[in-house]
């Protein structure tokens, strides 16, 4: 029949108990009258030497009886005229008669210490006859037997011997728990190999106790589950790195393709756009205004270009960046200028709330390239008569820009997503190259690169893309 530990621990702890109680009655029963014989024997005989260097006719220092008196002892001396010298109770002349007078014949000069039995009870007592300048004097020393003494002469028996059984019942509960404990270190030595790749070794399933049979059936089964899941890692490897190297081969093909030039374009051919078409709308004295922007819309085209035939600039961390102290509400007042004809053209409510004292230390090309990112991002997603608010303010140590835009709001699960290159490409529409979802992967290069924070928050009625730069001193 198998046992459970935890009732055979109950059993053996309460064994324990009981035999320590047990032994402890023995040894009292057995031990103690000897042990108290000779402690009593001690004290009397040591007293008996102190009173021997007294000058009992001149005595007038009793601290040395209550001393002993404290220990247990009481003290009865009477001259040769059986006149009390000392005794240790109050009705002194009936004390001398009762110890001394009726028993003369019984005192010696060379005394013993008598010991007997009287009604259950140890009485240990000493009759000597002591002479001092030819005068004899009685002495009587005997144990009180009950008290506080005897009580604590008990409790230091028993101290010693429960110690004393208790070191050697600790000693067998040691050699017990070793019995104990062998069926649980060898099932740790058989989950070290397992750690160690080794599923071999099999654990006692038909042990002695039920837990360790329980423990040892899991973990011979979680040991058959890792060998069997190894055998399927160790088969799917290879073809993992072979999906591996696709995967690397289709990325690399991704990022060299002619998507970024086209997203990249897309930015400043919509400011064109909107400001070619506010040209057919305006009188000459504006149309020189918008030719002029039209141009600088141009060249960044060209800029564009020219970088973007060397895609290592992103790729390698902007290493041809060139930082400069930048005023971010100049920067915003001019990028928010060009969406004019856009925000007109599709009937969008812009509104901006710029704080000033707002410093940066940056490339100015790259930021506006991720304001207009997160500003081109708002005008698609925001529908006709919508409307798109830009903010900039200190948060801290920090500056911070926020592009609000009212609209449909992100779901939960894409928007750890969204700032990877290709995301809305490869997930919405595999086969659409033209929309490739570079604009926020660029973003967070960007503004990673400057050592800024980026996110977004989904509000009640729209979505927030934000930024924060750290504020130049």
């Amino acid at each position: 029949m198998k046992k459970q530990i935890s009732f055979r621990l109950f059993f053996i702890q309460w064994f324990f108990l009981v035999i320590m109680i047990i032994l402890g009655i023995i040894c009292y029963e057995l031990f103690f009258p000897v042990y108290y014989d000779l402690i009593k024997n001690a004290q009397i005989n040591n007293a008996y030497l102190d009173i021997k260097d007294l000058d009992l006719a001149n005595l007038d220092d009793y601290s040395i009886f209550s001393d002993y008196e404290e220990e247990g002892l009481t003290f009865v001396i009477a001259d040769e005229d059986m006149e009390p010298i000392y005794t240790s109770r109050n009705n002194s002349a009936y004390t001398v008669y009762t110890n001394i007078s009726m028993k003369l014949s019984e005192f010696s000069t060379t005394p013993e210490i008598i010991e007997r039995d009287s009604k259950q009870k140890e009485v240990t007592k000493i009759r000597a006859k002591l002479k001092q300048d030819d005068v004899n004097y009685y002495i009587v020393i005997k144990d009180t037997v009950h008290g506080s003494a005897r009580t604590k002469i008990i409790e230091k028996f028993l101290i010693v011997i429960f110690s004393i059984i208790f070191g050697i019942g600790s000693f067998a509960m040691l050699l017990l728990s070793k019995h104990f404990t062998a069926p649980i270190l060898n099932l740790t030595n058989i989950a070290e190999k397992i750690v160690d790749h080794n599923f071999l070794e099999r654990a006692e399933e038909n042990g002695a106790y039920t837990e360790i049979n329980r423990l040892a059936k899991s973990l011979n089964r979680i040991s058959d589950q890792l060998a069997q899941s190894m055998e399927q890692v160790e088969e799917s490897r290879d073809w993992q790195l072979r999906q591996n190297v696709r995967q690397e081969r289709m990325e690399k093909m991704r990022k060299d393709f002619i998507a970024n030039a086209s997203h990249e374009l897309k930015t400043p051919l919509a400011v064109i756009s909107s400001q070619t078409e506010m040209l057919a709308l305006v009188n000459k004295d504006e149309q020189e205004y918008y030719l002029t922007s039209i141009q600088e819309e141009i060249d960044k085209i060209s800029s564009l270009v020219s970088r973007l035939l060397d895609t290592t600039v992103l790729e390698h961390h902007m290493e041809n960046m060139l930082q400069k102290t930048l005023n971010m509400k100049e920067v915003m007042e001019y990028i928010i200028m060009k969406y004019d004809g856009l925000a007109k053209k599709k009937n969008v409510h812009m509104e901006s709330f710029l704080a000033d004292d707002c410093t940066v230390h940056g490339d100015r090309e790259y930021i506006e390239q991720a304001v207009n990112n997160y500003m081109m991002n708002a005008f698609e997603h925001t529908k006709f008569r919508g409307s798109i608010r830009t903010t900039l303010r200190r948060d801290g140590m920090n500056i911070r820009v926020g592009i609000y835009n009212t609209g449909k709001q992100i779901p939960a699960d894409e928007i750890e997503h969204i700032w990877t290159g290709f995301y809305s490409k490869s997930q919405k529409n595999p086969e659409n190259l033209s929309h490739a979802g570079l604009g926020l992967y660029i973003v967070q290069s960007v503004v990673t690169m400057h050592n800024g924070k980026y996110g977004v928050e989904n509000l009640p009625e729209g979505v927030e893309f934000w930024f924060t730069l750290p504020a130049a001193e």
